[in-house]
């Protein structure tokens, strides 16, 4: 009679794991995405700047994991407030190069402020399109995107200019909010890792560092371009 009891205890949990897994793929499934996601609107930099967002942002972590170091060139595409910007600028030092690449004026604006208070002298600021980065070819040790491949039109054509402009043996890491963070952008304007590594693939990138236990919102990829 126990061992009836114990068994049926069992296949009601199995079952309960099988209902929720499929109830969670289905919603997942079920999410109407939208491409591209809508700008970040400068009038919000100061959500960007928030004291608390290194807590959950991790930058310095990013930067151990991507192996930041002196004398590397570095794209911070989508630079936003330069809130990467000047970690980035710190990490290399004055023989490195930053490029801030944002296709809003009033986002460079408010970088450049930031480096000129700073004395910051490492960083070019970019003024790319919704379709070129505009970054000079076979120059980058490493590009960035962070919470920014999701608001990109054209992502796999956007992609295979990043790739021109790394050097033969550059990155590419790309971090994005997932599925089941508390906060970032609206759920419909958030992309799935296995539609960037398929889009990244189409792009010319191969997937070679996918970093978990660092972030506890966001995806975080790397990739490598191949011939």
């Amino acid at each position: 009679m126990i061992h009836q009891f114990i068994n049926s205890v069992k296949a009601t949990i199995v079952f309960a794991v099988i209902v929720c897994l499929c109830a969670c793929t289905y919603a997942k499934e079920d999410i109407k995405r939208e491409r591209p996601g809508k700008l970040f609107s400068p009038s919000k930099i100061p959500l960007l700047e928030d004291t608390g967002r290194d807590a959950w942002q991790k930058p310095e972590e990013i930067l151990d994991a991507l192996n930041i170091k002196k004398g590397q060139t570095i794209a911070d595409i989508g630079a936003g407030s330069g809130y990467l910007t000047v970690k980035l600028s710190e990490r290399i030092d004055a023989t490195g190069t930053i490029y801030a690449v944002d296709i809003q004026q009033e986002m460079l604006d408010y970088i450049n402020k930031r480096l000129a208070e700073k004395g910051i002298k490492n960083v070019r600021l970019v003024l790319g399109t919704m379709d070129d980065p505009k970054l000079p070819p076979n120059s980058l040790d490493i590009a960035i995107l962070l919470s920014t491949y999701h608001e990109i039109a054209q992502p796999i054509d956007f992609m295979k200019k990043i790739k021109l402009a790394l050097k033969p043996k550059g990155r590419l890491a790309i971090l994005e909010f997932s599925d089941e963070s508390p906060i970032g952008p609206p759920i419909q304007v958030r992309l799935p890792e296995d539609l960037v590594i398929d889009e990244l693939k189409q792009a010319g990138f191969t997937l070679s560092q996918r970093h978990t236990f660092i972030l506890p919102y966001q995806y975080f990829l790397v990739f490598s371009p191949h011939t």
